[in-house]
């Protein structure tokens, strides 16, 4: 009775809250106009695909040392909110030259920075609010808030594509550095002298499928990329209307992370990614066929349900099911594999379409690819909970 009682009255960890406001801010800028920035400045969506791809090279050799440089770390906070803080300053850097080549160096240093930083600073928030009743999803909840205020607000203030990453850095710089300073802290679980069994994460075989299912997703959701170009460029989207989807889609993930751990629990974990992945199916689908901007912006909200549902339960399952010692590693892991096929494998093909299959057929692509997600989720991951539980017991 007295443990219910000491996690009952456990505060609201505030400043994480507002770490992660304000990255979110900074991310809203970033995922809204910085396709359109490259597209301005004389990049064609194929050369787009390519510098993603290549960016996304870097991050495979960097991202998974990252994990393990966080896992031995004293203080992961410091560790991810210098991720943070490189970003906004990598963001700088961009206007220091005005040459394609300087710029298409900066943008994907951005890529390649910001990538890790989401990762290890979801591992900070899972292991400092392990315990109290504020679980994960509560704290994520303010990177949406963040998103969507400065979406609903950011049409107002950039006229000109050319200022965003000013912007971005004005956001990313701070938030590091809050994070970095942080009186409450964790610290890596692997000792020096501690020898890691990696084979342990092979033999999960529901972390394996989830992780696979995971990628999938990445990988169907990254044929959308484009499609800002087309939206402005087609359908005539003004500034305001490619902030207005950025609002919609996050106004619909607030309830999706603030009851994630109970849908979670109501559904099981197999149904809601599965439900989750059929959202994103009948956003392609919609997107596809709508020609009205302002209905478009609608269709948007099927985002809420796809990405917050992906990233809690994935990164949930692994903080509850894999070794201390190997959290930030797993989850760097997990992180790296969706982005290098999304980014590396199948940016540079989505680029083809969006340039010579036009964006119908691009969107139909994702969806499909989805679909064929699903159908092998559906036939691995609860036989391999079973097998599992078998050999347990």
């Amino acid at each position: 009775m007295k443990q219910t009682q000491t996690v009952e009255r456990t505060p609201f960890p505030i400043y994480l809250f507002l770490t992660y406001f304000i990255f979110y801010c900074g991310h809203a800028v970033y995922n809204t106009y910085g396709t359109v920035f490259l597209s301005q400045n004389g990049f064609s969506q194929t050369l787009i695909g390519m510098m993603s791809s290549a960016a996304t090279l870097v991050l495979v050799l960097i991202q998974p040392l990252w994990g393990v440089i966080s896992d031995r770390s004293k203080n992961k906070n410091r560790i991810a909110g210098l991720l943070i803080a490189l970003c906004g300053i990598s963001g700088i850097a961009v206007y220091l030259m005005k040459d394609l080549w300087w710029i298409a160096l900066c943008t994907m240093a951005v890529a390649v920075f910001f990538s890790p930083a989401i990762t290890l600073q979801d591992n900070c928030t899972l292991e400092m609010t392990e315990g109290p009743r504020w679980d994960f999803g509560n704290i994520r909840l303010g990177g949406t808030l963040g998103y969507l205020a400065c979406a609903a607000v950011m049409s107002l203030f950039i006229k000109d594509y050319n200022q965003i990453y000013w912007w971005i850095a004005l956001f990313f710089i701070p938030a590091g550095l809050l994070l970095m300073c942080m009186h409450h802290h964790v610290g890596g679980h692997r000792r020096k002298e501690e020898k890691v069994q990696y084979r342990v994460l092979l033999q999960n075989k529901p972390l394996i499928w989830l992780i696979v299912f995971n990628i999938i997703y990445f990988v169907a959701n990254s044929f959308s990329k484009y499609y800002t170009v087309y939206y402005s460029t087609e359908l005539g989207a003004t500034s305001f209307m490619l902030s207005m989807t950025t609002v919609v889609s996050g106004l619909a993930e607030i309830p999706f992370f603030w009851y994630a751990g109970k849908i979670q629990k109501k559904l099981g974990i197999e149904r809601y990614l599965i439900l989750a992945a059929l959202s994103l199916i009948l956003k392609h689908v919609l997107l596809c066929f709508v020609t009205d901007p302002w209905i478009a912006i609608l269709v948007h909200a099927l985002n809420g349900c796809g990405f917050s549902t992906f990233n809690f339960c994935v990164l949930n399952y692994i903080n509850e099911n894999v070794p201390k010692s190997m959290r930030a590693t797993s989850q760097s892991l997990n992180g790296i594999l969706s982005t290098v096929f999304s980014s590396i494998i199948f940016a540079p093909v989505a680029g083809f379409c969006a340039d010579f299959l036009g964006s119908g057929g691009t969107l139909l692509a994702g969806a499909g690819i989805m679909l064929a997600g699903i159908i092998l989720f559906k036939c691995t991951f609860s036989r391999s909970i079973r097998r599992q539980s078998q050999t347990v017991m």
